[in-house]
């Protein structure tokens, strides 16, 4: 095979590897170097298979791949190869997706490779368990995880808000805005059956979260009784 030629296989495999589920998300965290080094791995694979299939095309149907090959305007040889193995990379990653569950391999990456943060983030869109972010404005949200963050690519997190508020001077939970009654009214009086269908979804830039935590809102009525009882003593 002419060396020109093997960038294609390059091409075919750094395609499949980022553009497929299979292999994209967790592949996002790579460096250069082992980017280049797994999509060569890969771009042998799809030549492989796609030399395998052509011996197979050609065994079974000589007539029209003889056809097929006095038309093709580069005669230089494996350069059909290498064509069909890009082509078949697009076709993997395009039909792959199709077929497979992008929400179900992000959990994957987010388990093998996710970061603290992002296990979070897992955690609470699977759980349904509330978080609360404080901002670096100290105003604060305790919230739902409405979408996984893809990982390492995403600085966003998109949430469903149930309470709201700031941190005052002493860095106390001041409670200002209470969305789950609001919701509640709108379940009560029929207009929706998921407070997902409000559409009161919040996108908080990742760069603006000092810390973020898991919220229970009995335990945290518990702790601030347990101090105030404390303070009266």
């Amino acid at each position: 095979m002419p060396w020109n030629l093997l960038i294609l296989n390059l091409v075919a495999g750094y395609y499949l590897l980022t553009r497929s589920y299979f292999f994209k998300f967790e592949q996002q965290r790579l460096d250069r170097q082992r980017l280049i080094f797994e999509s060569v791995l890969l771009g042998v694979g799809l030549t492989i298979t796609s030399y395998f299939l052509r011996i197979v095309f050609e065994y079974f149907s000589p007539k029209v791949f003889n056809a097929i090959y006095s038309e093709l305007p580069i005669k230089t040889p494996f350069a059909g190869t290498s064509f069909c193995t890009v082509l078949l990379s697009i076709f993997l990653a395009k039909i792959g997706n199709l077929l497979l569950n992008k929400e179900k391999y992000i959990k994957k990456a987010i388990k093998d490779v996710g970061n603290e943060f992002e296990l979070l983030m897992k955690s609470s869109f699977t759980n349904e368990n509330l978080l609360q972010f404080t901002l670096d404005n100290d105003k604060f949200y305790v919230a739902w995880v409405k979408e996984l963050p893809t990982p390492s690519i995403s600085n966003y997190v998109r949430v469903i808000p149930a309470l709201s508020g700031f941190r005052n001077s002493e860095k106390e939970l001041i409670f200002t805005s209470h969305y789950l009654s609001v919701y509640s009214e709108y379940i009560k009086e029929g207009k929706v059956t998921n407070i997902k269908d409000l559409n009161t979804d919040l996108v908080i830039d990742l760069d603006n979260i000092v810390t973020v935590s898991n919220f229970d809102l009995e335990m945290y009525h518990r702790f601030n009784r347990l101090k105030d009882y404390h303070v009266e003593e």
